[in-house]
C-alpha cells in the first residue's frame, strides 16, 4: 500500500509531463508569433527600381511576367554597350533624383505606360514615401544585353539609407534587379523588372 506522501509524489510525476507539454507548446507559440512579426516588420527598400523591401519595394516590385530566359541574351558589342550604359545611367540616375525629391511624375516618367502593376506600384510608392526619406541612393549598371525585340537587359544594383521619418532611424539597403528598357517616345522607359536577390 502507498503512504499518503508517496501518493502525492506519485501525482506529481504523472501531472508534471503533461505541465511540461503545457509550457512547451506555450513557448512555440511565443516564438512562432514572435517569426511571424518580424517577418511582417520587414526592412524599408527605396521606392526606386532599386533597393525593394516589405514596404518600399514599391517602386521597384518585380514584374511577374519578366520571362526568366532574358538571362541568356547575347551581349552587346563594346562600342553600343558604352553608348547604351551612359543613356542607362541617365536615366537610374534621374531615377535616384526623383526618389530623393519624391517627385512621382519625374519618377513614372521612366517606366513604360505599359509597365504590369503601374497604377499599384504608384501608390506603393506614395505610401512608402510618407514613411521614409532616402538621403543617400548609389547604384551601378552592368550586364547590359541587347534583346531581339529592341529592348535591352540590364542588371542594376541599388545601395541606399532608407530614413525613416517619424523615428530618424536609417537602415541600409541593397537590392539587384534585372530591369528591361525599351526605347519609347524617344527615351528609355522601363519596362519590366525582376528582383535577382
Amino acid at each position: 500500500m502507498m503512504t499518503d506522501d508517496q501518493k502525492s509524489s506519485y501525482e506529481l510525476l504523472r501531472r508534471k509531463p503533461l505541465w511540461v507539454r503545457g509550457i512547451v507548446l506555450v513557448l512555440g507559440f511565443v516564438l512562432i508569433a514572435l517569426l511571424f512579426w518580424y517577418f511582417l516588420k520587414g526592412t524599408p527598400y527605396p521606392p526606386i527600381s532599386p533597393k525593394g523591401e516589405e514596404a518600399p519595394p514599391a517602386q521597384t516590385q518585380p514584374s511577374p511576367k519578366a520571362p526568366p530566359d532574358y538571362r541568356a541574351a547575347p551581349t552587346a558589342p563594346e562600342e553600343s554597350t558604352a553608348l547604351l550604359k551612359g543613356q542607362l545611367q541617365q536615366v537610374i540616375s534621374e531615377i535616384r533624383e526623383a526618389n530623393q525629391k519624391k517627385d512621382l511624375s519625374k519618377l513614372l516618367s521612366y517606366y513604360s505606360p505599359n509597365f504590369p502593376g503601374l497604377t499599384q506600384r504608384t501608390q506603393s510608392i506614395s505610401k512608402v514615401w510618407k514613411i521614409y526619406d532616402y538621403p543617400k541612393i548609389e547604384f551601378d549598371l552592368e550586364d547590359i544585353k541587347l534583346l531581339p525585340d529592341n529592348t535591352v537587359l540590364a542588371r542594376v544594383k541599388w545601395d541606399a539609407e532608407a530614413k525613416n521619418i517619424s523615428t530618424q532611424k536609417s537602415n541600409n539597403v541593397s537590392k539587384t534587379y534585372l530591369i528591361r528598357f525599351g526605347k519609347e517616345s524617344g527615351q528609355w522607359r522601363i519596362k519590366a523588372l525582376e528582383n535577382v536577390n
